[in-house]
């Protein structure tokens, strides 16, 4: 693994923990706690397949998900010092991988 991947996947998971924080500690380890059970992996490893991360928000606070997700994004693309796009609340998932490419394309000038 690379330090521009490894430095990515640092800001992912800042931004990831940062987000589920406003929802209070008991719902931050349910969301961990179903990540885990069900795909068996931690959930600020979700960087590589953030379907995983939504599919699980989705699943424990439904609603409330894109509330966490434009956070995720907010702080995501603050961190990697990408520029956000305007429409952020569409496809978290690509959101996700393509600040990942923007961030790579960007280490590598």
């Amino acid at each position: 693994m690379t330090t521009t991947e490894n430095k990515f996947k640092e800001a992912y998971k800042q931004a990831v923990e940062e987000a589920l924080s406003i929802l209070g500690k008991n719902v931050s380890v349910i969301i961990n706690s179903y990540i885990l059970e069900k795909y068996s992996i931690r959930l600020t490893d979700t960087g590589d397949d953030p379907k995983l991360l939504s599919d699980a928000l989705e699943a424990v606070i439904d609603g409330g998900s894109r509330i966490v997700q434009r956070r995720i994004l907010r702080s995501l693309y603050n961190r990697v010092g990408v520029e956000l796009p305007f429409a952020m609340t569409t496809n978290f998932e690509d959101k996700i991988l393509t600040a990942k490419k923007e961030y790579e394309k960007a280490s590598f000038l």
